[in-house]
Parts: structure tokens; C-alpha cells; sequence
């Protein structure tokens, strides 16, 4: 009896394999041309180069938020990056339900 069940097991294994391959020859669509990625990348830069003097020749006051400074240096750039990240850690730390790091301490002494 496991022989004969071994055989069928068999068959309906070869069987979908067949189907399978079959299925995947004639449901295959015609390979398209490859296109070139290099002239994809050469086109948007080319639009993208068209559009930025549409950009530029806008006024100064035309509701821009904030005045074009002087580049600050990378030391005042880090500096200020490392105070950004500083109030979010802070922002993070601080309890958002306003409840104490005490009551805190007390669950976490209950709890052991």
C-alpha cells in the first residue's frame, strides 16, 4: 500500500511540475528591449537643468520663509545638529503621560 501511495504522491508531483512548466512558456510576454539606464539619468538631468532657471529668476521676496544666510561652518552646522538631537533625546526620555521616573521605580520595584 505505500508503494502504490509513494507512486501516486510521485505522479501528481511530476505532473505539476509539467503544468507548472508549461504554464510559464506560453504566459511569458515577448522580452522588451533593454533600455539604457545611462540615458534615463541624462534626461532628467537635462529636465532638471531646464527647470532651474525658472527657479532662479524668481524674487527674493516671494514668500520664502526663511533669508538666504551665509553657509555657516561644518562646526556651527554640527553644533547645531548636535542641539537638535539633544532636545529630541530629551523629548524621548521625558514621560508623556506626566507621571514621575519615581512611579516608575516603584513598578518596577513591585514587579520583581
Amino acid at each position: 500500500m505505500r508503494k502504490l501511495l509513494t507512486w501516486v504522491a510521485g505522479l501528481v508531483g511530476v505532473a505539476a511540475l509539467l503544468r507548472r512548466r508549461h504554464r510559464s512558456r506560453t504566459v511569458q510576454p515577448a522580452p522588451s528591449p533593454p533600455s539604457d539606464p545611462a540615458v534615463e539619468l541624462r534626461e532628467k538631468l537635462a529636465e532638471t537643468r531646464s527647470e532651474e532657471p525658472a527657479a532662479q529668476a524668481r524674487p527674493a521676496d516671494a514668500g520664502d520663509p526663511v533669508p538666504l544666510e551665509e553657509p555657516a561652518s561644518l562646526e556651527e552646522r554640527r553644533a547645531r545638529v548636535h542641539e537638535r538631537a539633544q532636545e529630541a533625546i530629551e523629548l524621548m526620555r521625558s514621560p508623556a503621560d506626566g507621571s514621575s521616573e519615581a512611579d516608575d521605580s516603584d513598578e518596577a520595584d513591585g514587579a520583581a
